[in-house]
């Protein structure tokens, strides 16, 4: 079987800005913001229109997912051997020596156990392929680089009839 790929992104069209704290050992890390850029590379086999699947569509998805991690801080919804809770309008969030209280509008909880760049990857993959209606792909990759230098890329096998 023969497929071919198609990529979108990769030139900061998709790209969102956003702070995150990982954990390390227990403890956050001090609490930083990326410029994050995403590239997406879907592998398939064309349909008898000779695509793999709708660019448009495909972009149209991507947008969405990104939509709401925009200027946010991105942090675990349960931190492990942390707490989340919610009081007054802030989401206050405590691991090891650090308390952060953000106001809830300006916090995204993700259901991932850390936000490192390879979680967000991830999750972003996930939260894709449940929006994308593209049979004849195969295999999707993300790539999520939080620098010119540093990247994270993520692949999800997907079966034939999806």
């Amino acid at each position: 079987m023969t497929l071919t790929a198609i990529t979108v992104g990769g030139d900061g069209t998709f790209a969102f800005s956003a702070a995150h704290a990982g954990l390390h050992d227990g403890q956050f890390e001090p609490l930083h913001g990326h410029s994050f850029t995403v590239t997406l590379r879907l592998h398939g086999e064309p349909d008898e229109t000779g695509m793999v699947c709708d660019f448009s569509m495909v972009k149209a998805a991507l947008a969405a997912v990104i939509a709401p991690l925009r200027r946010r801080t991105l942090m675990p919804a349960r931190p492990p051997g942390g707490m989340c809770t919610h009081q007054d309008g802030q989401v206050i969030i405590a691991c090891g020596a650090k308390h952060y209280s953000f106001p809830a509008g300006d916090v995204v909880l993700l259901p991932v156990t850390n936000t490192t760049t390879e979680a967000i990857a991830a999750w972003l993959l996930s939260q894709l392929m449940a929006r994308l209606d593209a049979p004849g792909v195969r295999l999707a990759e993300l790539v999520l680089a939080e620098a010119a230098d540093t990247s994270v890329t993520v692949s999800a096998r997907l079966g034939a009839g999806r």
